[in-house]
């Protein structure tokens, strides 16, 4: 009888662990987060995520208390004549192949970070979680605040 419930104990155990944060099998290398002026309501998260697992995952968010919403983007560019437009797209997941890594970067994808409570000053840093599936894996952060991208 005991044997039982034992198992089923810890077979919750193991499996709720992917609710906690620091849970992802992940890396994260060169995170920053650019430094805005008072008067902005929006600022960028960049870094290189490096996926340790042998399945992909996709990074679905991210939340800040320094911000309302942290969502992640992607650079569109548009040829218009001899001119290219560059925008941006919000998106449900950007993926990190197996083994592989995703960079997050200036010109390119990135966590939009929007609705500040705070405004990002250089030498500060920022709590970040960002979120991947599959599962709610968690991976918690205090990412320094630059103006530009450290060397």
């Amino acid at each position: 009888m005991c044997r039982p419930v034992l198992l089923v104990l810890f077979s919750l155990c193991v499996s709720s662990q992917l609710n906690f944060a620091d849970s992802a099998p992940i890396k994260v290398e060169r995170a920053w987060i650019q430094a805005v002026p008072q008067v902005s309501d929006t600022t960028a998260a960049y870094m290189k995520i490096i996926n340790l697992s042998a399945s992909p995952l996709k990074l679905t968010g991210a939340s800040s208390p320094a911000a309302k919403t942290v969502e992640p983007m992607i650079t569109t560019r548009k040829a218009h004549g001899d001119q290219e437009i560059m925008g941006m797209q919000t998106v449900n997941e950007l993926v990190i192949p197996a083994g592989s890594s995703l960079e997050l970067k200036p010109g390119g994808d990135h966590l939009m970070i929007m609705g500040l409570n705070v405004h990002p000053k250089e030498g500060e840093v920022i709590k970040l979680t960002i979120r991947f599936a599959p599962g709610n894996q968690k991976f918690d952060l205090e990412v320094p605040v630059s103006k530009e991208e450290p060397k």
